[in-house]
């Protein structure tokens, strides 16, 4: 996408810039179009760069607490502004050998150029946001314009005790505390790779294609990972809502159907059994007595590292579902226990 943007903004350059003549023209154009899509892709690295790996950390937070046209112009003013360097800079002309001496006329409009691809990839980014990037992405390229079947891990969490956190603070502070925990459990969730598909009250649900869920373990790993983010950032939740968080969990894995809905609000919808049994198997674990639920469908494709423990739960029975599954409390380790004994 940046080499596109930069390879148009190239040629609109390159011809705001050429001498007059079809062949000056052309050359002009040549030479322009290499030199953007270079540029583009120094500047759009930068920019990924901040928007991956800067902007989830915990101490980049307040930027949530400004409203959505302010993030928009802070972050076109500061990637322009980047923009503006790599331009100065010039890595496509060196890389090429043509490195230009800007007079008034042709800094004005390599500048005002420089912006409109910003603007734009400020405005995807923005609006990846809302939806997740990964989402944001498939609905771009259209991959689930038509419905198809896939298999997906789904991991249901939920806050421990979040009614009665709600009674005590209130509605307006329980949305906060809330929002606070989604918050601080962003950061694992994306260095797993998970998909955040939806939030439903206190609970967050998060999605894997089976392969990216199975790497590394990562939709097994992914809960321990939120629990460690919480248990980090304990003490700001005591100060600011008088109790430390706690998440209980659910995974399973299976086959569900995917594909894009709606028309004025387009959306990636999965429906499938899968789904209806995670939810089930979340809130068996108030029943046995375990934060964390897994299914024996689930173990059986990721394999569990060594340092991830289970107990056989046997065949569970769910609410609403006529065969029982089979299902194991997971913990990590004695230092870390999901289990009640």
């Amino acid at each position: 996408m940046a080499a596109v943007i930069g390879a148009g903004v190239g040629a609109v350059y390159g011809g705001a810039i050429a001498g007059s003549g079809a062949r000056a023209l052309l050359g002009s154009l040549l030479i322009s179009i290499p030199i953007g899509v270079i540029d583009a892709l120094v500047t759009a690295a930068w920019i990924a760069g901040i928007e991956l790996f800067m902007l989830p950390r915990v101490w980049m937070r307040w930027l949530d607490a400004l409203p959505f046209a302010a993030v928009f112009v802070l972050k076109t003013l500061v990637y322009g502004a980047i923009a503006g360097v790599v331009l100065t800079g010039q890595p496509g002309e060196r890389l090429l050998g043509v490195v230009n001496v800007y007079n008034a006329r042709t800094g004005l409009i390599a500048v005002f150029l420089s912006l409109v691809p910003v603007a734009v990839l400020v405005m995807m980014f923005q609006a990846a946001g809302l939806v997740g990037y990964r989402t944001f992405t498939a609905l771009l390229l259209g991959r689930y314009r038509r419905p198809f079947v896939e298999r997906r891990f789904f991991l249901f969490a939920d806050v421990v005790g979040s009614t009665a956190i709600a009674e005590r603070l209130g509605p307006l502070e329980a949305h906060r505390f809330l929002a606070a925990v989604f918050s601080a459990v962003a950061e694992p969730i994306e260095l797993c790779r998970g998909e955040i598909y939806q939030y439903v009250g206190d609970e967050i649900v998060i999605t894997w294609v089976e392969a990216d869920g199975l790497a590394d373990a990562r939709a097994l790993r992914c809960f321990f990972a939120m629990r460690a983010a919480l248990a980090a950032d304990a003490p700001r939740f005591v100060q600011r809502f008088g109790v430390s968080p706690e998440l209980r969990a659910a995974l399973h894995l299976g086959e569900v159907i995917a594909g894009e809905v709606g028309q004025v609000r387009r959306a990636i919808v999965f429906h499938g059994d899968v789904m209806n049994t995670t939810g089930r198997l979340e809130q068996a674990t108030r029943e046995v007595g375990c934060f964390f639920i897994a299914s024996a469908e689930a173990l059986a494709s990721l394999g569990p590292p060594p340092d991830i423990r289970t107990h056989d739960l046997g065949m569970l029975a769910l609410r609403g579902r006529i065969e029982p599954i089979h299902a194991f409390c997971v913990e990590r380790d004695r230092r870390d226990r999901s289990f009640r004994q």
